[in-house]
């Protein structure tokens, strides 16, 4: 009887650690400040994503786009703007629930700290009616003060499904939003 029990829990314990496995945090720390200097902030601003040497897939973009027609491109172009939009809405939504302040970056002023995120990589997904793949947009932000002087790096990368290559990045960019404003919470509350 022991011997089956113990047989029964070994067999369960790699699934229990796989239920785990979504409970931890949903970005990739590069780098963080010691001592912690956001304990207490509620004021952050957001500069515009940059998509400075942007690959699509495996393919520059310039490669990618090279591939599409006139009117994919004009859409792709639009796209990128609603991953901005769409991040800096889930941000500065979700960070309001916390109890902290995210606006747009105006100048070296605007808050004590700013966020620079940068966009690196995109997969577009697919949606083929009997087949689809999530889009998945990698965020590189970085948490400077006002003068450029970095204090915290993280990596999100999130994914969406859709119909169109728009209603998946755009999903990429609130969900986005959302985990930054996560960690942004994290960073800000006193330690337990």
């Amino acid at each position: 009887m022991r011997g089956m029990l113990r047989r029964t829990l070994l067999a369960l314990a790699p699934i229990a650690l796989l239920s785990l496995a979504g409970c931890g945090p949903k970005w990739i720390v590069l780098g963080q400040a010691n001592p912690n200097p956001f304990l207490g902030q509620r004021a952050f601003a957001v500069q515009p994503i940059e998509f400075a040497n942007l690959r699509v897939g495996d393919k520059e973009e310039g490669a990618y786009l090279g591939e599409k027609d006139a009117e994919f491109r004009g859409n792709w172009a639009q796209d990128k703007v609603a991953v901005n939009a769409k991040f800096l809405e889930g941000l500065t939504e979700a960070a309001a629930e916390e109890g902290i302040k995210v606006v747009p970056a105006t100048g070296p002023n605007a808050a004590p700290f700013l966020i620079h995120v940068r966009v690196g990589w995109v997969e577009p997904g697919f949606y083929v009616g009997v087949a689809s793949g999530p889009g998945q947009v990698k965020y590189e932000v970085q948490i400077t003060t006002p003068d450029g002087r970095p204090i915290d790096a993280i990596q999100v990368q999130p994914a969406a499904g859709g119909f169109s290559t728009t209603q998946r990045l755009s999903a990429c960019g609130t969900i986005g939003g959302k985990i930054v404003a996560k960690y942004l919470a994290e960073r800000t509350a006193p330690a337990k």
